[in-house]
This record gives structure tokens, C-alpha cells and sequence, in this order.
């Protein structure tokens, strides 16, 4: 596997979930639409990787989602950056805020283009995810404790 200068490789996206649900949709035509998000991490410590996966549910106020979307971006470590930057001396792993905002830009664009082409050719084509601020999303740095 090829890494980049950061030490690691965007390794895989895997759509988790995706539902258009019509029911939800048709009720209530004129009601404000509002969108839900999520984020959160994991890692596998034997394989080195990150994941990072945002969901989304497009809402109609006070009512279920009509539009779902949950996405998972891998992230495989270089080795040596994983056991010498993100494995810490009491056990634990870090994922430094930078890093899992960049994880998370990365994801969310990726989320961005899941959506439109799963939508392409129907009414929800309408609803794009807006520009997310994922500074905001991620206060703090990440850590894992074993």
C-alpha cells in the first residue's frame, strides 16, 4: 500500500446505510426539512487502520427521516507512524484532532457524492449535504483506551 506524506492511505468506503423512505416524505409537504448528522471514530489495532463514519438523516420537522445516510471511510496507517504517533506509552491511541478532522472531510465529501449518485434521477436528487464545518464536529483528539 502506497502512503502519503501524513503516513496513511485512504483504504476503502463502504456505504453502511441508505434509505429513501417515500411514507416519510409525502407527509406533511410543506414542513420545514432539517438534517441530522453524526460522526465517529473507531480503530482496528491489529490492521493499523482508522475509520471514520458520518450518518445523515434528512427530517421533516417533529417527523421521521425520509433520507438516510450512513457512510464509513477506512483509514490504513503506516506502521511505524501507527506504533511510533497514534499507540501512546500508557496503552492507549491517539488520533490527533487534525488528523481526524482531515479523516472527516475526507468521509463527508465522499458521503456528498454517495448521496447525489444514489439520488441521481429521483426527487431526493434535490437534498445535498450542505458544506459542514468538521472543525466544529471535532473538539477534542481522539482516544482509544484498551
Amino acid at each position: 500500500m502506497t502512503y502519503n506524506q501524513l503516513g496513511f492511505a485512504f483504504s476503502g468506503l463502504k456505504t453502511i446505510e441508505f434509505a429513501s423512505i417515500e411514507t416519510a416524505y409525502n407527509k406533511n409537504k410543506n414542513a420545514t426539512i432539517q438534517l441530522v448528522s453524526g460522526l465517529n471514530f473507531g480503530i482496528d489495532i491489529d490492521d493499523h487502520a482508522v475509520s471514520c463514519t458520518v450518518q445523515f438523516a434528512f427530517e421533516k420537522k417533529e417527523d421521521q427521516p425520509f433520507l438516510l445516510l450512513k457512510v464509513q471511510g477506512q483509514f490504513q496507517i503506516d506502521k511505524e507512524a501507527f506504533l511510533n504517533k497514534i499507540k501512546q506509552e500508557d496503552e492507549s491511541y491517539l488520533i490527533i484532532k487534525d488528523l481526524a478532522t482531515h479523516f472527516a472531510v475526507l468521509t463527508v465529501g465522499s458521503a456528498r457524492g454517495i448521496l447525489h449518485a444514489k439520488t441521481d434521477g429521483t426527487i431526493y436528487n434535490q437534498y445535498m449535504l450542505p458544506t459542514i464545518d468538521v472543525k466544529q464536529m471535532i473538539q477534542e483528539d481522539i482516544i482509544f483506551t484498551t
